[in-house]
């Protein structure tokens, strides 16, 4: 009888609320300034989409959506965490609330409590986010927003462009249904903590326990002790099991481990904790004394070897490494199962290795760069998956890794615009870094900042040379006018003229000197022509090494 002792602890309480009671809550919902920005990208945001919708055609009478935590401070419930889901949700209620007239004022009501948002961004972000998503009427203007070169603006406005698409074919009666639905029966579990120490004890403790760990455990246990193994197959199992678990640390194990299906089969289990799923799966692929004394050893060894940057093909050991290496750099390891699959099957044959990796990390780069649409993304990964064998189905007309023509093009044109996000731009030149000659292999955590040579913002020194403001601002984000120095060089750097830029970049005691900056040696003068020639002169660097162009003599743009 728990009367005696109280029914829920001090400072903590928790209950299940559906979308639109979360956001009519008695108090606004802020995003606190320690959160990061907006992150979601166009999949992300798909996803969301398409699970609700297959929810609501099913006729489900709830769609959870999982747990949310929140804070009291100041009279506003600080969201620790959550925000991605909740800004996502409030921008396709924004978005039918523009397209419904007849119903907007109750879509309304859900974003903006009279003249109070309902729900606040970051600072840097919140009245970008207010007057687009939460003022009626610009969200098909979000939509078409050109490029801010903030990330999480962008991001946003990418989201915008997602839910246009996604939503556009449906009737307007469909979308008030479908709709209706979300904000009934989207579903959150919404805890409430009194205090962010609280509340950060809670988000550790459904983050970092329990879930990966068990889910292999459970794994384990109902394939060693349900497979009809004899006892000395059991134990040697059971010490073959704890040998590669103890290789790597326990989450990246559990995910090695979720992975096996898809690596096995080519098909995603859609839950990882689906025992059955999983071995279905197992059997398909010979099963369960196959999987365990054979095929798990030998993805965990090049996983581990991926990991290690320690991959071992001969001849191509340094050329895979090297594109390996940079590929773990990209935000999304959706190329790491090709990856793993190929190299427990082909490690012994280096040329193919060579030619694999090297139209995997075209690939992911192109991924990531958005060059390939992300609704594909995931078919020819998996198709890559299935084929590792085929060189046809990965590397022919319409094979998995191969790009299309009008990808390439893209491709191309992508690397020839000017890069205003500043992850992208950064990823973009350690990839450009590896690829020069005797170029330095480095990673997004090293101390390696980017150094826009023509300062975006101009300078006395430099506006002469460029008086067009909106010429300077394009050629300034342009590949041949940055390059990589330190964060303390970067500081130093400001908005100094090019000789003083070159003593920074040259004279620096103790600082490396990459091959992107060395390559500026003999380039005396910083003038329109000197950034347009070294831009071409980098694309062409990148093209050839991605075998986007096969030789000298092809055209890089």
């Amino acid at each position: 009888m728990a009367g005696a002792f109280g029914d829920t602890p001090l400072g903590l309480s928790s209950q299940i609320l559906s979308l639109s009671g979360v956001l009519t809550r008695k108090l606004p919902l802020k995003v606190p300034r320690y959160q990061r920005p907006y992150t979601w990208t166009e999949r992300e945001v798909r996803q969301l989409i398409e699970d609700l919708r297959r929810a609501y055609k099913r006729g489900a009478t709830f769609y959870f959506i999982g747990q949310i935590v929140l804070v009291k401070n100041h009279g506003r419930l600080e969201i620790s965490d959550g925000q991605q889901r909740l800004a996502t949700l409030s921008m396709i209620l924004a978005y039918t609330r523009d397209r419904l007239p007849g119903r907007s004022k109750q879509f309304q009501t859900l974003l903006m409590d009279g003249e109070q948002p309902r729900l606040m961004l970051r600072e840097e972000d919140t009245g970008f986010y207010r007057g687009y998503v939460q003022e009626p009427g610009r969200m098909a203007e979000m939509a078409r927003h050109v490029e801010t070169g903030i990330d999480s603006k962008d991001l946003l406005c990418a989201a915008a462009r997602t839910i246009d698409i996604e939503l556009r074919e449906i009737s307007d009666r469909e979308l008030d249904a479908f709709m209706s639905y979300v904000a009934r029966s989207c579903t959150l579990n919404v805890v409430d903590a009194d205090e962010r120490g609280c509340a950060q004890t809670v988000f550790n403790a459904l983050n970092m326990r329990g879930s990966p760990l068990s889910g292999a455990d459970l794994i384990k246990s109902d394939l060693i002790e349900n497979s009809k193994l004899s006892d000395s197959e059991a134990d040697a199992a059971a010490r073959k099991w704890e040998q590669i678990e103890d290789m790597f640390e326990r989450s990246d194990f559990a995910h090695l481990l979720y992975m096996m299906p898809f690596l096995l089969t080519g098909e995603r289990v859609l839950s990882p904790g689906d025992l059955a799923s999983f071995r279905t799966a197992i059997d398909q692929a010979g099963g369960v004394r196959t999987f365990l004394f054979d095929q798990l050893p030998r993805y965990a060894q090049a996983l581990r070897a991926i990991y290690a940057d320690a991959i071992d093909v001969g001849p191509a050991s340094a050329d895979v490494n090297r594109r390996v290496k940079l590929m773990k750099q990209v935000e999304k390891w959706d190329w790491a199962p090709p990856a793993i699959a190929f190299l427990a099957e082909h490690s012994g044959e280096p040329e193919r290795v060579r030619r694999f990796f090297q139209a995997l990390d075209r690939f992911a780069f192109a991924c990531e760069l958005s060059v390939v649409d992300d609704r594909l993304q995931d078919g020819r990964y998996a198709r890559a998956v299935k084929n590792t064998g085929d060189d046809k189905a990965l590397f022919g007309p319409k094979g998995a890794l191969e790009l299309t023509e009008s990808e390439q093009m893209k491709f191309i044109e992508t690397l020839n615009r000017s890069r205003k996000r500043d992850r992208q731009r950064r990823l973009l030149m350690l990839r450009l870094e590896a690829a020069m000659p005797n170029g330095s292999q480095l990673e997004m955590t090293n101390d390696v900042t980017v150094e826009h040579i023509l300062p975006k913002a101009g300078g006395s020194y430099w506006d002469p040379y460029f008086p067009d403001k909106a010429m300077r601002l394009e050629a300034a984000n342009l590949l041949g006018n940055l390059t990589l120095i330190t964060d303390a060089q970067n500081t130093a750097c400001g908005n100094k003229s090019y000789p003083d830029k070159r003593k920074v970049f040259f004279n620096t005691p103790n600082a490396p000197i990459h091959s992107l900056t060395r390559d500026i040696a003999g380039i005396e003068d910083w003038t329109m022509r000197a950034i347009e020639e070294r831009h071409e002169r980098l694309v062409r660097i990148l093209c050839e090494d991605w075998g986007l162009i096969r030789d000298s003599s092809s055209q890089a743009a």
